[in-house]
């Protein structure tokens, strides 16, 4: 079946997938320029999951919007393609999913509630650490006292997204009650569930986006053809 959809995803999917749609190709998470290049293959559509940042230049907003102008849909959900999608909703990106109407709405505005820290390539993409937003999750969905859960919230939320696991959040809540944490579904994630929801939902029919190029600037013009002399 010929391409349909690229799809930049990694540690939100838990590091694999049980099957793709057909005519979806799922590649790691993407980092500047990647979207891009993806464009140059004239995918229907490109959805965006997962990126890297800090040590790796992150997907630029303008990139976006030019695939968008060169026709491609493009669609975000569940980690840095939920807050791409809520800031670029005005130039037409679509948001999936729980995450991405949170952040649109106003109801997350941290950048790093949807963060983690996880295994390179070789592993899968793996997530090692807790996203906030699966903590709130998984606590919210849980059945304890409500001074419980507004304490194994306020903890999680004080955690650095590099430090934060379950066993910390263990240890920070037995220090400050002296009790184990209450019962909690630990494997439930809000990000997974986005993600795959962006996987079906993109495999569909899809919109042709009728955006206007962004301001070609210089750097916009410099990645563009580093990627053409590629």
């Amino acid at each position: 079946m010929s391409l349909h959809a690229i799809v930049f995803a990694g540690p939100s999917l838990g590091g694999s997938v049980m099957a793709l749609p057909d005519g979806v190709e799922l590649r790691g998470p993407a980092r500047r320029g990647d979207m891009l290049r993806a464009a140059i293959e004239r995918p229907a559509a490109i959805g965006l999951i997962d990126g890297l940042f800090e040590t790796t230049p992150s997907v630029w907003h303008k990139e976006i919007i030019q695939v968008m102008a060169e026709g491609i849909a493009v669609y975000g959900a569940a980690s840095l393609g939920a807050l791409r999608a809520a800031e670029l909703a005005p130039f037409g990106m679509v948001g999936i999913g729980a995450i991405a109407q949170a952040y649109r709405t106003g109801q997350i505005e941290r950048d790093d509630a949807v963060m983690v820290s996880h295994a390179p390539a070789e592993l899968g993409h793996r997530a090692m650490t807790l996203a906030l937003v699966d903590a709130e999750h998984a606590i919210a969905q849980a059945e304890m006292a409500a001074g419980d859960r507004a304490l194994l919230l306020r903890l999680a939320r004080r955690m650095n997204f590099r430090d934060r696991s379950w066993a910390l959040i263990g240890d920070a809540f037995r220090q400050a009650t002296g009790r184990d944490l209450p019962p909690i579904d630990q494997g439930l994630s809000l990000k997974r569930k986005d993600a795959e929801l962006l996987l079906w939902t993109i495999a569909g029919p899809v919109a042709v986006p009728h955006v206007a190029p962004p301001p070609q600037s210089f750097f916009l013009r410099s990645l563009r053809a580093e990627i053409s002399a590629a």
